[in-house]
Parts: structure tokens; sequence; C-alpha cells
């Protein structure tokens, strides 16, 4: 910016001061839930799946029969899957605050 000696000086305002790039909202800096519990409920069906193959006839015999530990780990795995997809397909948008808003809510 070149200043001539016939030009005023200008005093940056508080726009013109403010980074270009605003930091984010503390909301959007929050992790995003799906993926924990997409994770959590993929790692705990698995592990309850290769148990289930691993599950003692005697423990089958209380259970009337079924394989519950192999029936709830696929049930598990499936649902950790839903999860992680609907995190990767609907990822969480964060809207940019409208012009002139301010950064924190008022105060009371």
């Amino acid at each position: 910016m070149s200043h001539h000696p016939h030009e005023p000086h200008h005093e940056p305002t508080s726009d013109e001061m403010r980074p270009k790039e605003m930091a984010k909202s503390a909301a959007s800096k929050l992790f995003d839930l799906r993926i924990m519990i997409g994770a959590l409920f993929t790692f705990y069906g698995v592990a309850l799946i290769i148990y289930g193959f691993f599950t003692p006839e005697a423990d089958i015999t209380k259970a009337a029969g079924i394989h519950i530990n192999l029936w709830l780990g696929l049930g598990m795995l499936a649902l950790g899957l839903v999860f992680l997809l609907w995190a990767r397909l609907a990822p969480v948008v964060h809207e940019a605050p409208p012009p002139g808003a301010a950064d924190r809510p008022p105060m009371h």
C-alpha cells in the first residue's frame, strides 16, 4: 500500500483488522459422536462375534440353544457400521455465522 503525501491517513476499522478466517465456534470443534458410537459398536460387535465362535456348549444350552453372543455381535456390528456410514454420508456441516453476528451470545 503506497501512501502519497496528498492522501489522508486511514485508520483500519475493526472489520479490516479481523482475521480473514474466523476461528470456528466451539460447537464446530466438537467431535462427531456418530463416529465414536459407530466405532464402539463395531469393536464390541466384532469381539462378540469372535467370542461367539468359541462359546462353550453349556452356555449355548443355557440360552435355549441360541448362539446369543454370535447374534448380538452381528447386530452390534451392523449397528456400528450404520452409524459409521451415516457419519460418512451425512457429515456435520457448520453454517457460517451471518455477517455482523456476535461471537458470543449476549450476556444477561
